[in-house]
């Protein structure tokens, strides 16, 4: 259902810019796992259409790491994952603007382990994911400048191990060497500068 939502999108998008402004920024940042201390370098976007007070967008964002695989010895600390959205974009107007966007679409969260982690790992599976954002942007004609407060949160994630770290057991009650869901929802939290030109 999400899908023809997004193509629904991208089909008004050039008839309502005769009435607003298209935006595209790109926002580099960082963010943080919640969970066990590692982090990564982000890059988001967003398309959208500019309004007063309001901008639908599309959102897409990736992480730019690669911690390797799960390892007894010298494992890498990391995560890597990513993510796509339609988004409700919502803005204060004037030059200085507050924003606030929320989000929801489809995202996976490749792998998050921690550095000399013996094999163990969290690793997720494509997902409904919610990402959300606050914070100030500086509007100058075209220009579009800002800092962000970001929050991404990622279903299906499951914890991984092997023989030595983790156990799980199966429908028939006996112990596997097999992913173990955590049957809960991953956040990451981080900031990005956002960079856009309106049209």
């Amino acid at each position: 259902m999400l899908a023809p939502r997004l193509v629904g999108l991208v089909v008004l998008m050039p008839m309502a810019a005769n009435a607003a402004d298209v935006v595209l920024e790109v926002a580099p940042g960082y963010a943080w796992s919640t969970d066990i201390n590692e982090s990564a370098p982000v890059l988001r976007g967003r398309l959208g259409i500019e309004f007063p007070w309001f901008t639908p967008s599309i959102f897409g964002f990736t992480a730019l790491s690669d911690p390797g695989e799960p390892a007894h010895q010298r494992q890498g600390g990391g995560w890597n994952g990513w993510g796509i959205a339609a988004e409700a974009r919502f803005h204060t107007n004037g030059e200085h603007r507050f924003v606030a966007a929320l989000g929801v679409g489809w995202g996976k969260l490749i792998t998050l382990q921690a550095e000399n982690g013996d094999t163990e790992a969290y690793q997720g599976k494509a997902a409904p994911y919610v990402e959300g954002a606050i914070g100030y942007q500086w509007a100058h004609g075209p220009l579009r400048l800002g800092l962000e407060m970001t929050l991404d949160f990622f279903n299906r994630v499951n914890l991984m191990g092997d023989l030595g770290t983790r156990f799980c057991v199966d429908s028939f009650q006996s112990a596997t060497i097999a992913p173990c869901p955590t049957g809960r929802t991953f956040p990451m939290i981080g900031f990005a500068a956002t960079l856009g030109f309106a049209q």
